[in-house]
């Protein structure tokens, strides 16, 4: 039988029981430092009970931010040229031939048979204009004065066709001849040439303005200007001129009359180039008139004369300037 020792008054524990309280406490700081870390903690991962949300290593549950794609600046495109505004020529109403400065013949014509034959002439420069008409004529489409002869070209009461007048003394006496071969025309939607050859350069052409037996110029309906140098054979067409009215020779190609624009009331006249394209105008004549009663014409003198309405002018220089 195995007698227990007790431990005197003052007598020190052993060893190994001081380790044990020591490791005890050890042990319980531990939790305590464990406990305040876990309160610490970022609660992101949580679920609404506060339970810690399971983790997964699944790629389809990380959902990535979207970056935002720069929005292009759309690039200007460059606009196009901007087209002459279309305009239609109207059928002329009235014919013009200047000889020189002071002398110079007009005409008012329309629709065969009704219009007569409605010639004057004037030697004064506008001031006075006298009648000079054959009797039996009408519709007058062209006038040509000569130092030999003056002649026109008009139609016949009857049917209709084209004819020529001659006249030796000024318009004073007329004689109807068979002469159109020779000769510049228009029949119609087309453009006769002297020889007789026929051309059609556009749609429906308004008025001619003649150069020589090869060359000439034509005023078209749609406002362009066809131009040839082989008696029609081939065409030269301008693109489009804004509000022309008339088309005549002058230096060496052709000059066209602009009626009411860039603040014109009335007219102006612009020269084409080599190329057909148009240029500054000139000075405005101020008119009133109707529509295809504007016409120009250069005489042999190089003088340019403009009618419309009741105004008569005269231009040494190619429509820059006007006088009375």
């Amino acid at each position: 039988m195995v007698t227990q020792r007790k431990r005197k008054r003052g007598e020190s524990w052993p060893s190994w029981w001081a380790f044990g309280v020591i490791a005890a406490l050890v042990l319980v700081d531990v939790v305590l430092v464990s406990m305040a870390l876990a309160s610490t903690r970022p609660s992101d991962a949580s679920g609404a009970d506060g339970v810690a949300a399971p983790l997964t290593t699944s790629s389809a549950s990380v959902i990535a931010t979207p970056t935002p794609t720069p929005t292009p600046t759309p690039t200007p495109t460059p606009s196009a040229a901007p087209t002459p505004e279309a305009s239609s020529v109207a059928a002329q109403s009235v014919v013009l031939s200047g000889v020189d400065d002071l002398v110079a013949y007009r005409a008012v014509t329309g629709a065969c048979p009704d219009t007569a034959a409605l010639l004057e002439v004037t030697v004064d420069g506008g001031a006075t204009w006298n009648a000079a008409a054959p009797a039996d004529a009408r519709s007058i489409q062209s006038i040509t004065d000569t130092t030999e002869e003056l002649s026109i070209i008009a139609r016949d009461p009857g049917s209709c066709a084209p004819v020529v007048h001659r006249s030796f003394v000024q318009g004073a006496d007329w004689v109807a001849v068979d002469d159109l071969g020779s000769r510049w025309y228009l029949d119609a939607e087309q453009v006769v040439s002297p020889g007789g050859a026929v051309s059609t350069p556009c749609g429906r052409p308004v008025q001619l303005a003649v150069r020589s037996p090869s060359e000439a110029a034509v005023l078209c309906e749609n406002a362009t200007v066809s131009v040839t140098t082989d008696a029609g054979a081939a065409w030269a067409t301008s693109a489009p001129v804004p509000g022309a009215a008339s088309v005549a020779t002058g230096g060496a190609g052709y000059l066209v009359a602009v009626a009411h624009r860039d603040g014109c009331d009335g007219a102006q006249v612009v020269s084409l180039s080599a190329e057909l394209a148009p240029g500054a105008p000139g000075a405005c004549i101020a008119a009133n008139a109707a529509e295809g009663a504007t016409v120009i014409a250069a005489a042999s003198s190089g003088v340019l004369w403009y009618w419309s309405g009741d105004v008569v002018a005269r231009s040494s220089d190619g429509g820059a300037t006007w006088s009375p």
